[in-house]
This record gives structure tokens, C-alpha cells and sequence, in this order.
């Protein structure tokens, strides 16, 4: 399974979608991460013009395009359109307190990360 994690700086959360930088993807396979990546606002960009995009909240929906592949998505919180089309596009939302994004992954590998979704 494939996490994403929105952040600004490469290690907090990010709970403003639009300020992010990008996205730290986790793959997870039988409790342990096996790969770790980043998807950065830049190449969410090129995905923007591509589809030549004005508007902020299509800009916003097309993150959701960025992690197509992961089940879940970690956040501090969203903006209430935003948490509804991750749900829409079939993604598991978990919106917690912790801060830093590898302490969260290890809190949901060890099923200890708790989801506040009235945060969304």
C-alpha cells in the first residue's frame, strides 16, 4: 500500500494544502516501509499546465491526480472540498496531531496513529 503525506519542507506535515512543496509517498508491505519517495510541487505543476488550469481550487483538486496510486492520505487537516474529493477518489484520509511525517507513517505501521477526520 501507498501513503502520501502532504509537507512544506520535506519532514513536517502540511495541513495548507496550497503552500505545500509536495508529497512524501511511503509504500508499506508487511509492516515496514520498502520504498520512500517524494512527489514535488514542482511536477504537480507540469500537471497543472498540462491541463492548463486557472482556477485554485481545480489546481488544489488536481494533487489528488498527483497521488493517484496511494490508498491513504495523512494530514494535520484540509479544507472540507479538498478531504471531499480525496474520499471521492477513494482514498483512505487519516487527519492526525503528530507533526513530523516519519514519526506518523510508524504510528499507522504500528496501527497507533489516531485520526481526528473532525479536523478535516
Amino acid at each position: 500500500m501507498k501513503i502520501a503525506i502532504p509537507t512544506r519542507d520535506g519532514r513536517r506535515i502540511s495541513s495548507n494544502i496550497q503552500s505545500i512543496n509536495g508529497f512524501n509517498v511511503y509504500e508499506i508491505a508487511n509492516g515496514e516501509i520498502i520504498a520512500e519517495s517524494y512527489i514535488s510541487r514542482k511536477s504537480i505543476e507540469r500537471l497543472e499546465e498540462e491541463a492548463d488550469q486557472d482556477n485554485s481550487i481545480e489546481k488544489e483538486l488536481s494533487l489528488v491526480s498527483a497521488i493517484w496510486d496511494c490508498q491513504i492520505v495523512i494530514s494535520n487537516g484540509f479544507g472540507k472540498l479538498m478531504f471531499e474529493e480525496l474520499v471521492k477518489a477513494q482514498k483512505e484520509v487519516y487527519i492526525t496531531e503528530a507533526v513530523d511525517s516519519r514519526i506518523a507513517i510508524n504510528h499507522f505501521i504500528r496501527q497507533t496513529l489516531k485520526n481526528h477526520p473532525e479536523l478535516a
